[in-house]
């Protein structure tokens, strides 16, 4: 267990960790202008302060730090936001946007109430915080967003790559307390997010904000997608590579499938997440690619994925499960000329049916001669 060094250290002295999971790709952590504009633009930093203002900082909850490497003062590992929350208290002239709000509240901070130095946890090391971090915010009561998880993880990985060997994922879950798979298709699916993110002709097509980062973690739990992908196994995305994981192509239509808007439609090829499985069904066979490639939404392309063979029996032992169904509730029925009616139309459908089928059976008989 790494040494903790409790202390209250001057807000001056205390900087927004560059390296942390939560913040975007977009953001650059070393920006504080940046970093606090992207906070803001969450409403609940400014929710956050309000609270402050009026009952103090929490000395339960002290900040986890460390040392910079180079330079005076801690990086915050563990409370960015709440060091956001202050500082703008302090100094609401910082706030890029929403500082109506921010100038309002730094107003009524309570008489009695010290903002200028805050409770922390000094730790020697980046690396001492990390477990704590883990089960906190992966698998414990105060959870990061999807993509917030697997940046941490990707530190982790870093972290551990060299030492655990081919167990590296085994450890990483013992870590958070959770399953080796998961890790897997939490690294995997960040690297195909950034993927996405640095392709320049995806990039014309889609803004960063509308590559929701859950959607595609969905669609690695899908065999048929990953294979689209040109991966043999979700491990083979984590290794680190320049051009990205997956192939180029693949991943733009997979890209597209999921995230484009179709205008006319008001919805992208995908429609609701709990199509994927259909998507994946649709990646089965060359029909359902191609109807995916020719625009088609996923239920359409996996109707097309589907053996016309294999469709017709299935609709057929369908057909007859209804009518047995009918056939069993006949004696409680009285014959009315609506029932005399469908069956008439079910014989002649019946006869038609049979005969266009024995026909064609026929032609394929002469043609394998």
């Amino acid at each position: 267990m790494p040494e903790i060094d409790f202390q209250t250290i001057e807000l001056e002295h205390l900087y927004f960790d560059p390296e942390n999971p939560r913040l975007p790709l977009s953001v650059d952590g070393d920006d504080e202008r940046q970093v606090l504009e992207w906070m803001l633009d969450d409403a609940g930093l400014v929710e956050l302060m309000g609270s402050i203002a009026v009952n103090g900082y929490f000395a339960a909850e002290p900040l986890l730090v460390t040392k910079r490497k180079s330079g005076d003062g801690y990086w915050v590992l563990e409370g960015n936001r709440r060091l956001a929350a202050v500082r703008l208290l302090n100094e609401p002239s910082l706030a890029p946007i929403r500082r109506q709000a921010v100038h309002k509240i730094a107003h009524e901070v309570a008489d009695g109430v010290e903002l200028t130095n805050l409770p922390c946890a000094v730790f020697e090391r980046r690396e001492d915080v990390l477990d704590y971090l883990g089960y906190r915010h992966i698998t414990g009561v105060k959870q990061w967003e999807p993509e917030a998880k697997a940046r941490y993880l990707q530190s982790l990985y870093l972290l551990h790559r060299d030492s655990a060997g081919g167990d590296i994922y085994r450890v990483i879950a013992r870590l958070i307390g959770s399953r080796s798979d998961y890790v897997v298709r939490l690294l995997a699916s960040l690297a195909l997010h950034d993927q996405m993110r640095t392709d320049q002709r995806l990039a014309q097509q889609l803004a960063a904000s509308a590559i929701p980062f859950s959607l595609l973690t969905l669609a690695m739990s899908y065999e048929t997608i990953v294979k689209y992908l040109g991966l043999d196994a979700l491990e083979v995305a984590v290794v680190e590579s320049e051009q990205g994981p997956a192939d180029a192509e693949a991943l733009r239509d997979v890209a597209t499938w999921l995230y484009r808007e179709l205008p006319d439609l008001g919805r992208t090829q995908l429609g609701e997440s709990h199509n994927m499985k259909l998507l994946a069904q649709s990646l089965s066979n060359d029909r359902g690619v191609d109807a995916l490639r020719n625009g088609e939404i996923v239920e359409e392309a996996a109707r097309a994925s589907i053996d016309p063979d294999a469709l017709i029996v299935r609709a057929i032992r369908q057909s007859i499960e209804r009518l047995v169904i009918a056939q069993s509730l006949l004696h409680r029925s009285e014959v009315t000329d609506a029932t005399l009616q469908a069956v008439e139309e079910i014989e002649d459908l019946v006869d038609q049916l049979g005969g266009a089928i024995r026909r064609k059976a026929k032609r394929n008989m002469v043609q394998d001669a």
